[in-house]
């Protein structure tokens, strides 16, 4: 995240929000670098909704896998940030 800033912006997007954080910064970062709350994250999860009328519908697998472009920046982004190919 501090490494790569301006891909984070654009990958945190669709992140889901929970309160899964650490209580400090973690060792060797300021407290006030500007991404420190996503920093102290313990947890990136990202979900895709759908209704039920979507679930019933002959094009569900389309729908989804659209769907679930949305998410395709945060899971590239934390892929390669654990050395991962995606």
């Amino acid at each position: 995240i501090a490494a790569r800033p301006t891909d984070w912006k654009k990958a945190r997007g669709t992140l889901d929000h929970d309160d899964a954080s650490l209580k400090r910064p973690p060792r060797g970062f300021d407290p006030e670098h500007p991404m420190i709350e996503d920093i102290k994250r313990k947890t990136f999860t990202s979900s895709v909704r759908l209704s039920d009328a979507q679930v019933k519908r002959a094009d569900l697998t389309k729908t989804f896998v659209r769907s679930c472009e949305r998410i395709e920046p945060l899971m590239k982004f934390l892929a390669a940030s654990v050395g991962a190919k995606w």
